[in-house]
C-alpha cells in the first residue's frame, strides 16, 4: 500500500493511517479493514504526505504515530483542525507521556492508544471518538487533569507578568519569540541596536528572568507568540 492508497471501500467510518514505519502501517491497516464497520481509505508513512492525503480522501478518524514532543505527526494538528475540523483524531503513543498527552489534548486529539496496545482497544477508541466521545487510559487521566491546572496557573502568572511591559518592550519580545536577532529587531521596528538592547534588558528585569530564551518561554506561556 502506498503513502496514500485507496482503503477497500466507502462503508462504515473511513482510517487514515499514519505513521513513519511503512510496515507498521500496511500491518495496522489489514488489521482495521478486517473489521465490518471500519474502512482504511488512505495510508500515510511519511509527515509530509498528511496533509495532501486528507485533502485527498474523505476521512473521518485520522490514526496519528506521536512519539513524543517533537513528533512531526503531533505537530501537523493544528493545521489538520483549521482545514478539516471534522476529523477526529486519535494519538498512537510510543510511550505514557503526560506532557505531550496534555499537548495534543489543547490541539484536538480526542484519542490516546498506546502503540502496541492491541487492536480491540484501538477499535474501541475509534468507535468511541466516532460518538462524540473521548479516550484517555484511566492512569493517564488521573495525572492529566493536575498537569492542565498547572498550565493554566503558570499561564496566568505569565500573563499577569506580561501587562507590566510597555508596548515597545512587547513588540521586541515578540521579535525575539520570531527568532530574530538584535539588528533584525531594530530594522524591523525602526529603531537602533542599543535601543533594542536596553528594551530587552527592561523585559528580562520585570519579567524576573535571566535570559532571552526564558522570557521566550513565558511569553509562549501566556500565548503572546
Amino acid at each position: 500500500m502506498s503513502a496514500a492508497d485507496e482503503g477497500c471501500g466507502e462503508a462504515g467510518v473511513r482510517l487514515c493511517v499514519a505513521d513513519g514505519q511503512r510496515t507498521f502501517v500496511e500491518a495496522l491497516a489489514l488489521r482495521l479493514d478486517a473489521e465490518a464497520d471500519l474502512s482504511v481509505v488512505a495510508t500515510v508513512a511519511g509527515p509530509d504526505a498528511l496533509l495532501p492525503t486528507l485533502r485527498a480522501h474523505p476521512v473521518d478518524v485520522a490514526l496519528l504515530a506521536v512519539e513524543g514532543p517533537r513528533s512531526p505527526f503531533l505537530g501537523l494538528a493544528e493545521a489538520i483542525s483549521a482545514e478539516r475540523p471534522e476529523i477526529r483524531l486519535v494519538a498512537l503513543a510510543e510511550a505514557p507521556d503526560v506532557p505531550v498527552l496534555a499537548r495534543a489534548v489543547r490541539l484536538g486529539f480526542r484519542g490516546w492508544v498506546p502503540k502496541d496496545a492491541d487492536v480491540a482497544t484501538l477499535v474501541a477508541a475509534v468507535r468511541g471518538v466516532v460518538d462524540g466521545g473521548t479516550h484517555l487510559p484511566p492512569r493517564l487521566l488521573t495525572d492529566l487533569l493536575p498537569h492542565l491546572l498547572h498550565e493554566q496557573e503558570e499561564r496566568r502568572e505569565s500573563e499577569r507578568l506580561l501587562t507590566v511591559l510597555t508596548t515597545r518592550e512587547r513588540e521586541v519580545l515578540v521579535a525575539l519569540s520570531a527568532g530574530a536577532d538584535r539588528q533584525g529587531i531594530a530594522d524591523e521596528l525602526g529603531i537602533s541596536s542599543n535601543t533594542v538592547r536596553t528594551h530587552t534588558q527592561a523585559v528580562l528585569k520585570k519579567l524576573g528572568v535571566h535570559s532571552s530564551l526564558a522570557a521566550v518561554a513565558l511569553a509562549r506561556r501566556a500565548g503572546l507568540c
